[in-house]
């Protein structure tokens, strides 16, 4: 009873930290830096294994400086995420630009459901302007937290414009049931989760052995839909711009291993070109993979 009290506490805080106005929010993002990354030092030592391992070539000085970066924005990008729940429409669709959604919008008119594939980089959590750009009903599959408040409320969040929010365990079902019903959809997935640690799929990515689901090469291959990669990028604080591009026509036509190779190699791009905006304090490489499954690429 006294941790549900607190919780109902903790989210009626965070619905009143959405109604601040963007300069209070980034006013209080920089106080949280400080804490943050000078006092408390959050996952410090793994950011600083993550980044050294991911770029080999880079210098002592380099990785601090990406370090600090990353802080800086994973401070922005928690307040950000609080903001969602009370962000007007005409600046949330300021703020996070889509810069070709008539790439996807041609294939709703076609009638053909598309599987776009995001990564924790930037701010995926803005994606949810999607329906306000986007013709397909979007699907955000995510993976439920075991508090079943803060569930309720992020992902109440999440849907504020019109997404449909979808447990990655029933996602199967509900492609099955879209597919049926001849309803274009939009099936968007974070690729780059981790996986238990007995997965047999195993791929390079940053330099590193790494573990994924095969679940979005499946599904797309299982119902032929394209596969897209959603690229977002940071232009300035506060602001975000994302784009599409096509990365398989056909899915049925490759092998998941394919699928999931050419997704990997997009996502070190855009992490090349803005390092410090990956979420580098997640343990993604907390598994060792076991010396009977190989490295598929």
């Amino acid at each position: 009873m006294r941790l549900r009290n607190s919780l109902h506490i903790g989210i009626i805080s965070l619905k009143l930290v959405a109604r601040f106005p963007f300069w209070l929010i980034y006013g209080l993002s920089n106080l949280f830096y400080l804490v943050v990354y000078y006092f408390i030092g959050y996952r410090k030592k793994v950011v600083d294994q993550n980044l050294r391992n991911s770029f080999p070539e880079k210098s002592d000085a380099e990785i601090k400086k990406i370090t600090k970066q990353f802080y800086r924005h994973f401070c922005d990008l928690t307040l950000e995420v609080i903001k969602l729940g009370h962000i007007k429409m005409k600046d949330f669709k300021k703020r996070m630009k889509v810069k070709n959604p008539e790439l996807i919008n041609r294939y709703f008119e076609h009638g053909k459901s598309v599987v776009v594939l995001t990564s924790h980089h930037n701010n995926w959590e803005w994606g949810s302007v999607f329906p306000l750009f986007l013709k397909h009903k979007i699907l955000g599959v995510y993976k439920p937290l075991h508090n079943l408040q803060f569930d309720k409320y992020i992902n109440g969040n999440r849907a504020r414009f019109g997404a449909e929010m979808v447990p990655n365990s029933t996602v199967l079902r509900r492609v099955i049931k879209a597919d049926k019903a001849n309803e274009p959809v939009f099936i968007w997935l974070a690729g780059d989760q981790t996986p238990p640690a007995n997965s047999k799929f195993w791929l390079k990515f940053l330099h590193q052995e790494t573990p994924f689901y095969p679940g979005p090469a499946a599904i797309s291959r299982r119902f032929n839909y394209p596969v897209i990669f959603q690229k977002t990028v940071k232009t300035k604080r506060g602001y975000y711009e994302t784009s599409f591009e096509v990365l398989f026509e056909n899915a049925k036509e490759y092998s998941e291993t394919e699928v999931m190779m050419a997704y990997v190699q997009k996502m070190e791009e855009t992490i090349y070109i803005q390092p410090a905006y990956y979420l580098w304090s997640h343990k993604r490489w907390k598994h060792k993979r076991s010396e009977d499954v190989p490295v598929l690429f």
